[in-house]
């Protein structure tokens, strides 16, 4: 266990001869015309009285929690070095709070101040009642320790440091250890005001009392409601759209009804328009209670709508993504459990079906959770929605939209990490854990381009478009449904598929995914590619099921209905061939 940090001097105060400032004359004249009535005073028993004492009572009740606070604190120590430097300061912080407000419930008590003390007894409760909602908080956040028993010691611990960090960032732009640190100052300002007659900083005390007293109004006023008065803001599609992107024509048209040997209908990656910074969303924060599902194996193919708007998903292409048969090819190597670490946001299922469509329900770790997509047709928004649970009850609910999170690899995980206003990773919100190779990238390439389509949010400042752990085998372009893209094989390390992605080649969704293809098994068959006798840039492919992340893309067929690679050149299609016999040999 590593040790209890000892609090730090919380006043540190001057000599008497550096007590002179023109803007406290007022407090010091009334300390020189009291100083007889002050003699008098000192001669007389200590004040009594339930109102003096309940005061006296609350200032080291206070006191007491913020020692207490500290101890939980020191446990984080040992079990999440990594943010032991946070977690020092806030250790310190919360013990120099402690003996700053010990020393002003003693200072009140002196018969020497008493006279004084009215003058700053505002203050004194404004920090004490502020202090009080921000104790209460972090202990209710404290309670998150008792996570299920299937979630280690460790990660209950990282989790819960998040949900604190997050939530006093959401409610006052500024970490607990630098509100912990106003408080400090706040009262080291009140307290020589006090005893010395003037504040260290007439400017700072005046600043730190405005900072304290906004905050407690926010504290009283929006505290218990902030989660559930949250509005849902303008939609996308009525704020200015940038002209630097284009929308291709027939955005909006209903897919026709799918029969089930379709390879899918698609449409071309989507627009982009009214620049907000990644991470900006004026929906944000909010997520609806999921109602009780049957738990299903993580192997287990799904996605489910609600009746309400199950013909609004059909209308979608994830559905069919993930509706079609494929192949599955295990990891070696396992990643991190799948958990949740966003905010908890219950309450918000209502908001959800107002504006929004479920498109894909996903089970990860048998069941416990649930990750959901909703799309929003107005603008393109899309959202992901978690719900963590145990013995079918929720315990945990998180939601944001995808243009807040940038997506990486690590092993069969997938990591979202919230970003900051310029695309940089800010934490990890949640971690999703995947049993085949062919699962996880369909998941990773409908992300990216369920992102590419939001209207409210840039995608230029993602740089997530290379999946960890594979290999680019090739690269080259070609003619794909009259567009120029990417064609790229990859390969990955980790299980040894293999597959092939179409991708934007240019402008602003430069990289996003239109279609991939899975042919681990494929590239063993020697009919299953040759060259066109009509044209050498042209490689017809026997059996090529794309899973194509658009509603507009038609894949380009021969006139035999066999599926065509049209590359750009003669020499591009061979080195093609050359990559894949490589792969298959």
């Amino acid at each position: 266990m590593a040790p209890v940090i000892p609090p730090p001097d919380p006043i540190g105060r001057r000599n008497s001869h550096q007590r002179e400032h023109p803007g406290h004359v007022n407090l010091h004249l009334r300390r020189l015309k009291s100083r007889a009535m002050s003699e008098e005073i000192a001669c007389l028993p200590p004040l009594s009285g339930p109102a003096y004492h309940e005061e006296e009572m609350a200032l080291i009740a206070v006191a007491e929690k913020a020692q207490d606070i500290a101890a939980g604190f020191n446990k984080f120590l040992d079990t999440v070095p990594e943010i032991s430097t946070e977690i020092t300061g806030l250790i310190s912080e919360c013990y120099a709070i402690s003996s700053a407000l010990r020393e002003l419930n003693t200072a009140k008590e002196d018969p020497r101040y008493i006279y004084e003390y009215d003058y700053v007894a505002r203050d004194v409760n404004t920090a004490r009642q502020s202090l009080e909602y921000t104790f209460h908080d972090v202990f209710r956040l404290f309670g998150g320790l008792g996570r299920p028993s299937y979630i280690s010691n460790r990660t209950a611990f990282y989790q819960v440091w998040r949900e604190i960090d997050d939530h006093f960032y959401q409610e006052s732009n500024s970490s607990l250890c630098k509100r912990l640190e106003y408080y400090r100052l706040y009262l080291t300002e009140i307290s020589c005001n006090l005893i010395d007659g003037q504040p260290y900083s007439d400017y700072r005390y005046q600043e730190l009392q405005d900072r304290i007293s906004l905050l407690l109004r926010k504290q009283e006023l929006r505290l218990e409601a902030k989660f559930n008065n949250l509005s849902l803001g303008e939609i996308g599609a009525n704020r200015q759209r940038s002209f630097e992107r284009r929308r291709p024509p027939g955005l909006f048209t209903q897919v026709p009804e799918v029969p089930p040997n379709l390879q899918g209908e698609g449409r071309r990656p989507g627009p982009m328009s009214p620049q907000s910074p990644p991470g900006y969303d004026q929906d944000y924060p909010w997520a609806p209670p999921a109602p009780e599902v049957p738990n299903s194996p993580t192997t287990t193919t799904t996605f489910s709508t609600q009746s309400s708007t199950a013909s609004s998903s059909l209308d979608h292409w994830l559905p069919i993504v993930f509706a079609q048969n494929r192949p599955t090819t295990p990891f070696r190597q396992t990643g991190e459990v799948s958990i949740v670490y966003g905010v908890n946001m219950p309450g918000s299922s209502a908001r959800l079906a107002n504006d929004y469509h479920k498109i894909l329900d996903l089970p990860f770790e048998d069941g416990d959770l649930r990750v959901r997509l909703y799309h929003r047709n107005s603008d393109q928004r899309a959202r992901i929605h978690c719900r963590l649970s145990r013995n079918g009850r929720s315990q945990r609910q998180t939601c944001l939209p995808l243009t807040s999170l940038r997506i990486q690899r690590h092993a069969s995980t997938l990591k979202l990490l919230r970003v900051d206003s310029t695309g940089h990773a800010k934490e990890l919100w949640a971690c999703l854990r995947f049993p085949c190779y062919e699962r996880l990238v369909l998941f990773y390439c409908a992300f990216l381009a369920l992102r590419s389509e939001d209207t409210g949010s840039p995608i230029g400042y993602f740089d997530d478009h290379e999946l960890h752990g594979e290999k680019s085998i090739y690269a080259g372009k070609i003619i794909d449904d009259n567009f120029e893209h990417a064609l790229r094989v990859y390969k990955d390390r980790d299980s040894g598929g293999i597959r092939l992605q179409g991708s934007v080649l240019r402008g602003e969704l430069k990289r996003t995914p239109v279609w991939t293809a899975f042919v681990t098994t494929h590239i063993h068959s020697t009919r299953w590619m040759r060259k066109a006798a009509s044209s050498s840039k042209v490689i017809h492919i026997a059996d090529l099921q794309r899973f194509v992340f658009s509603t507009e893309y038609n894949p380009p067929l021969g006139p035999q209905g066999q599926h065509e690679l049209r590359f750009t050149s003669s020499s591009d299609a061979d080195d093609f061939m050359d990559r894949i016999d490589d792969l298959a040999a």
